[in-house]
């Protein structure tokens, strides 16, 4: 009999936390994402974002591209060594795509005037045919450098089927992403 009102007891207050929690937060949440997406989505031109690499992140998360970076830093990107590829010291970013789960975008800025060895062979080779080679060896594919130089792009989707693009929703999104890279602060 303990056990019985034990459980009823459990069933109620745990029915009755999820009842109050439940509509009120959610709102709040849906204004909170409405009003930020509205103040990002009204600047879709790429002059109003500075060049630099947080620009070019709040430009994409005002495209849809990725979460804006300022609306939840802990959730939105993981910190990336750019110093390893010749990029500005802990400058990279690698997002979650916000179009597919299966899409990861890496950012990466190039200080233009203090560029080392390392930064020449990898935007050398990015500039080549697309690819790096990275410390352990790996060949690094689906990379790109902007048109101003400044900015290095990976973007990874391994569901692209290269016989399906016309048809393939997920490249004709990269092939967008890329164009918007390419054009961002370009020169």
């Amino acid at each position: 009999m303990k056990r019985l009102l034990a459980f009823i007891l459990c069933a109620g207050m745990f029915a009755a936390v999820a009842a109050g929690c439940g509509g009120t937060q959610k709102s709040a949440v849906a204004t909170e994402d409405e009003a930020y997406k509205s103040t990002y989505t009204l600047k879709k031109n790429v002059n109003d974002y500075d060049d630099t690499l947080k620009g070019l992140c709040q430009y994409f998360g005002a495209l849809g591209y990725i979460n804006p970076i300022d609306k939840n830093q802990d959730v939105t990107y993981s910190d990336m060594k750019g110093e390893l590829i010749g990029a500005v010291k802990n400058t990279g970013k690698r997002f979650q795509a916000q179009h597919t789960k299966d899409t990861v975008i890496e950012l990466y800025e190039y200080d233009l005037k203090n560029l080392n060895s390392t930064a020449d062979e990898v935007r050398g080779s990015v500039e080549k045919d697309g690819t790096f080679v990275n410390l352990i060896g790996e060949t690094v594919e689906n990379c790109y450098l902007s048109n101003n130089k400044k900015y290095l792009m990976i973007y990874t989707d391994n569901t692209i089927d290269g016989d399906t693009k016309e048809t393939d929703k997920n490249y004709t999104a990269r092939e967008e992403v890329v164009k918007n890279f390419n054009s961002f602060h370009e020169k």
